[in-house]
This record gives structure tokens, C-alpha cells and sequence, in this order.
């Protein structure tokens, strides 16, 4: 057994030789695995403070097993407490770390790659990627480099060299995590009930990291009057769910433009997985014009469109489909006013009685 790898790789299939010999009850209780169940408590808690994590030196097999184990802990905490935010936030930070590795170590990727199932062949300095696979896991990147339409297709496969399909192998992960969470919530309440005290403190963390950021309305700015597409994007967001470049672009434009602060914009995007306060404010600034100089446009329908971000077809929204609708910001306006004249209406009728 490779504890080396499985430290770094715990979602490796060789995994189950080890936990098959552990039970969950020692696991989270046992005095054997203290250190491993501090560490996967640590792990999840620092996914959401920011902090970064230290893991044991790789000098024994006592701490590449307590490595491998807190993250198999992490992923019990994870499951119990059923929290998109807390898992896309986890998610990334162990992405970040699994790109580290791969990126050193080149002799780790076809394992990787092997277990997130991604079909592929090995070519000279070139991994060759079945499409369906590049297109499932490459739809989070907004760079051309990483849409189907430039790449070279030839039966179904496409070259990559190997930074970027090291970055396919990232995105599998996070999705792969994801789904197994999600995939055994119906553990959750027994898990529940092992983790109780564990489970409050971090619920109590994400409370305050909400809240650090994430204001109860969005000032005096109408929401119910957002388009769609809009409405889909700042759902997505408040799920933890990472959304594309354009995607994040578009938001920033439309809520600069309806009058929305900096600081509330920045209260919108909290909650995307891999927030961080200076880097998100510096990019609304670059947006809004008052670091780059230029104060860029709200993307039209037809663009939208283009990136895949209308939703009018699902959306069943009658002011949506009119012709002459072509603009998040006109669909805005006419709602917001459409709203005014009811709430008048509503006044003067009020009064009349």
C-alpha cells in the first residue's frame, strides 16, 4: 500500500484496503485517531477562514496516514452537514492543492486521471482526451483555449498538453466530490448525530463568513425586477456553486449599472466557492472602470446568448419574448417601472377607501 500517494490522492480506489480495516465509530471517536480527526475538522473549518493549512511532513507512515485519514473525515463532515457553500469552498481548496501536486509530479497524473474515470491516451508530451469528457469538465473555464470550438477533434479525441489537462483533472475532482456528497446525504442524519458539536461550530463558521459579506437585500435596488438571467446567475452563486468568467462579468456589469455600491457587489459574490475579498473588489473595480479607466457595458441578449447565459427558453417569461426585448438592462427598466405604476395604483385605491 502506497501511503504516500494516498496522502496525496485519497480518492485513489486503493483507498478501500485501508478503510476497510477502520470503522467509522473509531474513525470519529476513537483515541487512535485523534490526530486524523482534529486535522479533517481543521481542513473543513480553514476551507471557510481562509487560513492555510499545514498537513503532517511526509516522513512517516504514521503521518501519511493521519494525512490520508483527515481527509477521509473532512468528507464525513462534509456529508453530515449537506452545506453547498461549506463543500464548494472545501472543494476548491483541495483542488488548488491536488494542481500543486500533479503540476511536481509528473508520474501522478495517469493514476489521477484513472480515477476520475476520464477517458484518455498518452501521446508524446500530448494526452489525448475523449470530447464528451473536455467538454463536461472544461465548462467552469471562460478561455478559448478551453472551448470545443478551437480545439482539434479528430474520431472524438483532442490533444492537450499537460497543464491543461492537468486542469481537466481538477475540475473532475471538484465535480466527482461534489456528487459523492451530495450522493449520500441520506447518511447525513446519523453522521448528524456522531459530529453534533462538530457539525454547530462550523455551521456557526459559515454563519459568520455569510454574514461578514452578505447583506439581507441588495440596498434599494428592485430584485424582483431582474431578468432571468440574472436571477439564474446570483442563484447559482448563493448555492456555492463557481460560475464562468462571462457569467461573473455580466453580473458585475448589470448590478454597477442599476446603481448597486462596490461593497454590496461585493456582498453578491461571498458565497462563490472560491472568494477571496481582494482579489473579487479588485476585479469589480477593474470592471467598473475606476482601476482600468474604462467602465465596461452590460452584454446585450444576443451575447448572452453566446455565452450560453439566457435562460428565456426554460424561464417561461412572457417579457422575455418579446421581440424587441434585447437588453438585461430594458427588461430591468420596464419591470422596475411596471412595478412603481401597480404599487401607485395600490396607493391612490388604499386612499379611496
Amino acid at each position: 500500500m502506497n501511503l504516500r500517494m494516498l496522502a496525496r490522492y485519497p480518492f485513489l480506489p486503493e483507498a478501500s484496503e485501508v478503510l476497510d480495516s477502520i470503522t467509522i465509530e473509531d474513525l470519529l471517536d476513537g483515541d487512535e485517531y485523534y490526530d486524523a480527526r482534529n486535522l479533517g475538522i481543521m481542513r473543513v473549518k480553514y476551507a471557510l477562514t481562509g487560513e492555510k493549512i499545514k498537513l503532517p511532513p511526509p516522513t512517516s507512515d504514521k503521518n501519511l496516514l493521519t494525512t490520508f485519514l483527515s481527509f477521509i473525515v473532512a468528507k464525513l463532515i462534509l456529508i453530515a452537514l449537506q452545506d453547498p457553500v461549506v463543500t464548494r469552498r472545501f472543494a476548491n481548496v483541495e483542488r488548488d492543492r491536488l494542481e500543486r501536486y500533479l503540476s511536481e509530479l509528473q508520474d501522478d497524473i495517469e493514476p489521477v486521471a484513472n480515477a476520475m474515470k476520464i477517458r484518455y491516451r498518452k501521446h508524446d508530451d500530448h494526452y489525448y482526451i475523449h470530447f464528451i469528457d473536455f467538454i463536461k469538465y472544461a465548462k467552469n473555464f471562460s478561455s478559448e483555449e478551453f472551448r470545443l470550438l478551437y480545439q482539434k477533434v479528430k474520431k472524438g479525441w483532442l490533444p492537450l498538453k499537460r497543464e491543461r489537462f492537468i486542469k481537466i483533472l481538477r475540475e473532475a475532482f471538484v465535480e466527482n466530490l461534489v456528487t459523492e456528497i451530495e450522493n449520500r446525504k441520506d447518511r447525513a442524519p446519523v453522521l448528524k448525530s456522531v459530529l453534533g458539536e462538530v457539525i454547530e461550530e462550523i455551521e456557526r463558521l459559515k454563519d459568520e463568513y455569510v454574514s461578514t459579506y452578505t447583506s439581507a437585500d441588495l440596498g434599494e435596488v428592485e430584485v424582483e425586477a431582474f431578468p432571468p438571467c440574472i436571477k439564474a446567475i446570483i442563484a447559482k452563486i448563493q448555492q456555492g456553486i463557481n460560475v464562468p468568467h462571462e457569467a461573473r462579468f455580466t453580473l458585475v456589469t448589470f448590478l454597477h449599472k442599476i446603481g448597486m455600491s462596490k461593497e454590496d457587489i461585493l456582498k453578491v459574490f461571498s458565497t462563490v466557492p472560491d472568494f477571496r475579498k481582494d482579489l473579487t473588489l479588485y476585479q469589480i473595480r477593474h470592471i467598473t472602470g475606476e482601476i482600468s479607466g474604462k467602465e465596461y457595458s452590460v452584454p446585450k441578449c444576443s451575447t448572452l446568448r453566446s455565452y450560453g447565459l439566457c435562460i428565456k427558453d426554460s424561464a417561461n417569461d412572457k417579457l422575455c419574448d418579446k421581440e424587441w426585448m434585447t437588453h438585461p438592462l430594458l427588461y430591468y427598466k420596464i419591470k422596475k417601472e411596471g412595478f412603481k405604476k401597480a404599487s401607485s395604483r395600490q396607493n391612490k385605491t388604499s386612499e379611496e377607501q
